[in-house]
């Protein structure tokens, strides 16, 4: 099963785009796909997480089940519109129905792995509940490498199963030492596998499919993603 849940450290890291551009190469590799945002926050109709998604590919299944209009985390959005609790066998079940008839499941999860999703667990536990390895999607740019290092010690201290790194909105011909190296120093520091990296996009929600699709298949280890000999790459 072609599964995996991608996560991040903090807000605005890019995870809808590295979705996108997963869930794109698959149905274009002729994989049937679904995409699954358990919990939105910012929700816009009109621009939503899953509106991005089938804008990639209008055959990719999407579903989420929270559309938490305020921009804040899980928890506080969920307070500030009534809700009094995220239920996370709901979550489950919307999950397990969305991917039905499908070969290809990729779960985007919501802020950050430490955001509280109710008053007892963070976005962390949530992951646990999956059971999905994780791939997580980290910015340089406003994510410094001390953090980035915490955040995955932290994630191994779950006993949760880091497939690896994506390296986004990255530029290796930067000034800055630390972002230049940053996919090296994950990888020192931390042990954990980087999977790729992507560049800086203007407007990635209109970036044409075709664009981000050859990025992905040419700047990211698809077969180390999704840990599976994908045989109609070749």
């Amino acid at each position: 099963m072609l599964s995996v849940y991608v996560a991040g450290l903090k807000k605005g890291t890019g995870k809808t785009l590295i979705c996108s551009g997963l869930a794109g190469t698959m149905q274009s590799l002729n994989y049937a796909v679904s995409y699954y945002k358990p919990i939105q926050t910012g929700y816009n109709m009109l621009n939503s997480d899953t509106e991005i998604i089938s804008k990639i590919d209008k055959h990719i299944k999407v579903s989420s089940t929270y559309k938490l209009q305020s921009p804040s985390g899980p928890l506080f959005g969920a307070y500030n519109e009534g809700i009094k609790n995220i239920d996370t066998m709901t979550i489950m079940h919307d999950y397990k129905t969305n991917i039905m008839m499908t070969e290809c499941h990729i779960v985007e999860g919501c802020n950050g792995i430490s955001s509280p999703i109710d008053e007892k667990k963070t976005e962390i536990d949530l992951i646990k509940q999956f059971g999905l390895p994780v791939i997580l999607v980290i910015n340089p740019n406003i994510t410094k490498t001390d953090e980035a290092i915490s955040g995955i010690n932290y994630i191994y201290s779950k006993h949760v199963n880091l497939s690896g790194v994506i390296v986004n909105d990255y530029n290796m011909g930067s000034n800055d030492i630390e972002i230049k190296y940053f996919p090296h120093l994950i990888k020192e520091y931390t042990g954990a596998k980087v999977l790729g990296t992507l560049p800086h996009y203007d407007n990635f929600e209109n970036l044409p499919a075709d664009i981000l699709i050859s990025d992905i298949l040419n700047k990211l280890n698809i077969e180390d993603i999704f840990s599976l000999k994908i045989a109609k790459l070749t």
